[in-house]
């Protein structure tokens, strides 16, 4: 079920497009957009309804909204669409009859998001407002990693980048605020594609300060081996200690003392000890 309603109802165009009024206007434009977009990701999609979508698009002015927001959809600006779809959905968009205007050239050889700034402007409206709305469903996200780790499940398809950024710098303050989930942000960004853990770049740098800081500083307190990157960890640990002399080995022999023995962090650490 979708959870947006516009004031033309989405199944209306589905079905039949041609006994639909235009729209007029950018907001009920972004709301059948939104709902378009939702719809495209979730449902099951016919050719015929791609159609539609594309025909009630090419009966609008070049320049209404609703026109935009359709077009924008279909053509993926969002990248949260199946390629199956998003190549069917072009598809649909080129074999539609955009009349004589200036860009229905374009529309039917190789349409583009950015082809036209006003369209592009648009977009950009419109997939900023379906993250601001979505938004609160990122915080489940976050939940469930601080809660299991890494069996928290993959990031859910309809992330946009907006989203992915939102996730990357909760997850990095977590890190840096809040001690008692550091090991399962860490568990969990181990876990994920090299793909995904480099977007989150941020959140490793950040469990790599906190741990070399507390190693530095809190060694009563401090983890009894990095987060990630212990190679990256010991080499800032080493050059402090190698900067601050005596006092900053004593500190590291109160971090010693609390270490396994005859485990490789302990031996980097009692290396540095003696040095």
């Amino acid at each position: 079920m979708l959870s947006i309603t516009p004031s033309t109802p989405l199944a209306d165009v589905l079905a039949n497009q041609q006994t639909v009024r235009l729209l007029i206007g950018r907001e009920a434009a972004t709301e059948l957009g939104l709902a378009t977009l939702e719809y495209l990701e979730t449902s099951p999609v016919s050719d015929e309804q791609l159609g539609n979508l594309a025909s009630f698009a090419a009966r609008h002015d070049e320049n209404s909204p609703a026109r935009d927001a359709i077009v924008v959809i279909l053509l993926n600006a969002s990248g949260t669409l199946a390629a199956s779809l998003a190549a069917r959905a072009r598809a649909a968009l080129m074999k539609a009859d955009w009349g004589s205007g200036r860009e229905a050239a374009g529309l039917s050889g190789a349409p583009e998001v950015n082809a036209v700034p006003r369209r592009q402007a648009l977009g950009e409206r419109l997939l900023a407002e379906r993250a601001r709305r979505i938004r609160p469903r990122m915080h489940a996200v976050v939940a469930q990693i601080l809660d299991v780790g890494d069996k928290a499940d993959a990031i859910p398809s309809w992330f946009l980048a907006r989203n992915w950024i939102d996730l990357r710098d909760a997850l990095t303050q977590r890190v840096r605020s809040d001690p008692t989930h550091r090991v399962q942000i860490a568990q969990w960004l181990q876990s994920r594609p090299a793909e995904v853990r480099a977007q989150f770049a941020p959140t490793e740098e950040a469990l790599i300060d906190v741990a070399t800081q507390a190693i530095l500083h809190n060694p009563e307190t401090a983890p009894l081996a990095p987060y990630v990157a212990a190679d990256v960890v010991a080499e800032r640990v080493r050059r402090a200690t190698a900067f601050r002399g005596a006092p900053a080995r004593t500190r590291l022999g109160s971090y010693l003392a609390r270490l396994a023995p005859n485990t490789p962090w302990c031996d980097t650490i009692r290396e540095m000890v003696a040095q």
